[in-house]
């Protein structure tokens, strides 16, 4: 009940404010001009225990650990009460002393897995998508996590479950050639294939918000999608010139009424220098 109470009471100060990111592992991460901050929002407290494997907590949006402070170290200390705004000592191999760390930014990792992590279920069921957020992982091994489809959270243990290709803010998607009947609406493109968008943002059950840039649509911004029914779309993975200057208009729907106006303006002036060099 303390730890409700004092959920609450922290989120007077954030839930009123614009950029929050509410959702993994029940907590709200803020991102900073400059830098990452964490807020003290915690509604499923994790009691850190000396012996617990930790890790620097990442954004979600976060693509790679890189520069993490704590990559993997066990707590060896705790200094003050873990559960409002204590510090804990981590002890990282190669480095001598432990790492003094604040708790906010630390997350447990239990069975190599850590509240917000992307996995796949290995038997899947028609009824919800496959792919899906962590939002705990207890010591046992048992597991919660969000699913698209499910109204209340899947309980598991982590042996039924791989890890998942993670999605961020930011990239690129389209649905996989494979699918006909997509779980949620999704434009095509002109003549056949399904119109890459990019993510504006990743809810708590992996649920993808997906805008187009490069169609100018009036009255609709976004769409959703089924992490488990998309592919990413990048020029590395776009073959051939005519794909990546699809891939180009993806970008902004004024790319191509620009390079077509470019085109213009190019052959007139060749057929004005043309004319010139015939007087």
């Amino acid at each position: 009940m303390a730890d409700i109470l004092l959920a609450f009471k922290s989120s007077q100060n954030v839930a009123g404010q614009e950029g929050g990111w509410t959702g993994l592992g029940s907590r709200m991460i803020r991102e900073k001009p400059g830098g990452i901050g964490y807020t003290e929002w915690f509604l499923a407290k994790d009691h850190l225990q000396v012996g617990d494997v930790v890790r620097s907590r990442k954004s979600p949006n976060s693509r790679s650990p890189k520069n993490m402070e704590v990559p993997e170290g066990t707590v060896v200390g705790l200094e003050r009460d873990t559960d409002q705004d204590g510090f804990i000592l981590v002890r990282v191999h190669g480095v001598h002393d432990p790492i003094r760390s604040h708790v906010s930014t630390l997350e447990r990792v239990t069975f190599g897995l850590a509240a917000g992590d992307w996995i796949r279920l290995k038997r899947e069921d028609k009824c919800h998508s496959p792919v899906g957020i962590l939002h705990a992982v207890n010591r046992d091994g048992s597991v919660t996590a969000a699913f698209i489809g499910l109204d209340t959270l899947w309980k598991g243990d982590y042996s039924e479950f791989q890890m998942a290709k993670p999605y961020w803010a930011g990239q690129f998607v389209r649905l996989k050639p494979s699918v006909f009947s997509p779980r949620f609406e999704w434009p095509r493109r002109r003549g056949s294939g399904w119109v890459a968008g990019r993510i504006c943002q990743v809810l708590p059950n992996g649920c993808l918000v997906v805008n187009f840039p490069g169609r100018l649509m009036m009255g609709r911004g976004s769409f959703l999608a089924d992490p488990a029914e998309v592919e990413l779309v990048s020029f590395e993975t776009c073959q051939g010139v005519v794909r990546k200057y699809e891939h180009l208009e993806d970008f902004h729907w004024a790319v191509r009424p620009l390079l077509m106006a470019l085109g213009l303006f190019t052959a007139m002036k060749q057929d004005n220098n043309y004319y010139v060099e015939r007087k």
